[in-house]
């Protein structure tokens, strides 16, 4: 490492390998329609990992984490550091049955990312609706990935999307604008939770 021989992804790599603890919470999968995303987009150069230069960072898909989040990171068997939004359920079970492989981690300011985001839009349904908001996501450069929409007996319309983000402030632009679609009741940022 100090002759610039190893890199330092490869000495945690060794490390994580060598420990002897079975993964007994294992990364949940979360089978998602083929969007055409790389999984490079899933990686980010955007996070600082405490003490650990050139390691791989994965974003967590159970919660999705973007810039402003509060996060933390667990170093995973062969596949980097996981890095969780700081309330997700699953950090919390990894922080509580294997503590001692969390690791601090910070967004670095001004890294250019994509990050994927879930939001859900509850609202009366009307004709017209999911146009006015597909309209609106495009209005704010959003590039949606996928898309359902079901509406309940008491007719209320029930949209949820997956799209492209570059940061938290344009997050809380598309959220605004889509509240002021007529009809709309509520839109939140949701996870997998």
């Amino acid at each position: 490492m100090g002759d610039g021989h190893v890199s330092a992804a490869s000495i945690v790599e060794k490390l994580v390998a060598t420990m002897t603890v079975e993964d007994s919470h294992p990364e949940p999968t979360m089978a998602t329609p083929s969007t055409g995303v790389s999984s490079a987009r899933r990686s980010s150069n955007a996070i600082e990992v405490s003490g650990i230069d050139d390691v791989l960072v994965k974003l967590a898909r159970c919660c999705t984490p973007v810039p402003g989040d509060e996060i933390t990171g667990f170093i995973t068997r062969g596949n980097g550091v996981s890095v969780h939004r700081a309330d997700c359920a699953n950090a919390a079970d990894l922080k509580e049955h294997q503590g001692d492989r969390i690791v601090e981690v910070t967004w670095l300011s001004g890294a250019a990312s994509i990050f994927l985001v879930n939001i859900q839009i509850e609202a009366l349904d009307r004709s017209r609706l999911l146009s006015d908001v597909t309209r609106t996501l495009s209005d704010q450069h959003v590039n949606i990935l996928s898309a359902a929409v079901s509406t309940s007996k008491d007719r209320t319309a029930i949209s949820r999307f997956t799209f492209e983000m570059a940061d938290a402030t344009h997050l809380d632009a598309v959220l605004s604008a889509v509240r002021q679609i007529e009809g709309v009741y509520d839109v939140y940022r949701t996870t997998n939770n």
